[in-house]
């Protein structure tokens, strides 16, 4: 698959760089294609193995998408971006996403 999108903005806060915020942020653009709350989501990186709540992961929203990148190693988890074609989602840089049974539900 390729990506007809422009690579996200630097963890280091370069040129372009959006303000980062954490993954509450960005909950509302991915509950809309989740279906779900994504704040109750656990999220492991696929590049550390660091496994964080949504809301932990670093929210950058100041560009062409919103990106989610690791708390602890900056890698890039997921991003998603709305186009005229549709919308983009990657999640792999990610291992995996634990999403809790919804209450009364086993």
């Amino acid at each position: 698959m390729t990506w007809d999108l422009p690579t996200a903005a630097a963890p280091d806060g370069g040129a372009g760089s959006g303000t980062v915020l954490d993954g509450n942020a960005a909950a509302g653009e991915f509950a809309g294609i989740l279906a779900g709350d994504p704040t109750t989501v656990t999220v492991r990186c696929g590049s550390c193995g660091v496994a964080q709540a949504f809301g932990q992961l670093q929210a950058y929203m100041g560009g062409p998408g919103t990106v989610l990148r690791c708390r602890e190693c900056e890698a890039m988890v997921a991003r998603v971006a709305r186009t005229p074609q549709g919308v983009w989602l990657d999640m792999s840089g990610s291992s995996s996403w634990l999403f809790l049974p919804a209450p009364g539900r086993a």
